[in-house]
């Protein structure tokens, strides 16, 4: 049976869904997080899901760690945590999808069409493979190995090397990515299909086909 999907932003009464999605069961590559945490993350509009509608249920999930600002620190880098899919709805393309939704979003909500946005980084460690290839399609370059602090929290499961030290990669998203990332975001307004899955998109508020185009165009010609 083809499912039928919904992409859009959490909202609070999903928390506990996503956390059984995502953090139920054990990973040894994957940060844990309470649910308390995950409701910060939806309350401060950081998190998408996949819904199957007919299912009702949530089968996908990401989420950005957007970072605060102030006028006397430089911000932080945001960090895309990643997508996490239900192994039944896996190889269909729907991960490229929200990934897609999460990052257009959050780059239209951030200054859009600035020429020096924020960075945009992800972090893996590194032995796991898995996340590379769908951060090698959305374009994220790899620009270092980082060392994990021992009291870092969340990390405490992770596979360590023989020193019991903790490394991760990182990944950065280049700004001209923009382009490309509005282009497939209007493809997937516009179309309402991923492959020959049919898909809702709940997109950011004012998000359109005409205007993303808009905004990839003065980015291209920047």
């Amino acid at each position: 049976m083809t499912p039928e999907l919904l992409l859009g932003l959490a909202s609070l009464e999903d928390a506990h869904d996503i956390f059984e999605l995502v953090y139920s069961h054990p990973d040894p590559f994957l940060r844990q997080a309470s649910l308390d945490q995950i409701q910060n993350w939806v309350n401060n509009g950081a998190c998408w899901i996949i819904r199957d509608l007919k299912q009702g249920k949530i089968v996908g999930a990401c989420n950005i760690k957007v970072p605060e600002t102030d006028r006397c620190h430089p911000p932080e880098p945001a960090e895309f945590g990643g997508i996490f899919l239900h192994p039944d709805y896996r190889r269909l393309g729907i991960s490229d999808a929200l990934a897609t939704l999460a990052l257009s979003s959050y780059y239209w909500d951030t200054d859009p069409d600035s020429l020096s946005p924020i960075p945009l980084i992800s972090h893996v460690h590194v032995d796991n493979q898995k996340p590379r290839s769908l951060l090698d399609r959305l374009g994220f370059l790899h620009v270092k190995t980082i060392k994990v602090p021992d009291d870092a929290p969340g990390f405490e499961h992770m596979p360590r090397d023989e020193h019991g030290q903790l490394f991760g990669d990182e990944f950065e998203l280049p700004p001209e990515r923009r382009v490309r990332l509005f282009r497939d975001m209007a493809e997937l307004l516009s179309t309402g299909m991923v492959g020959e899955i049919p898909v809702q998109i709940a997109a950011a508020l004012e998000m359109n086909p005409v205007e993303l185009h808009r905004l990839a165009s003065f980015l291209e010609g920047q």
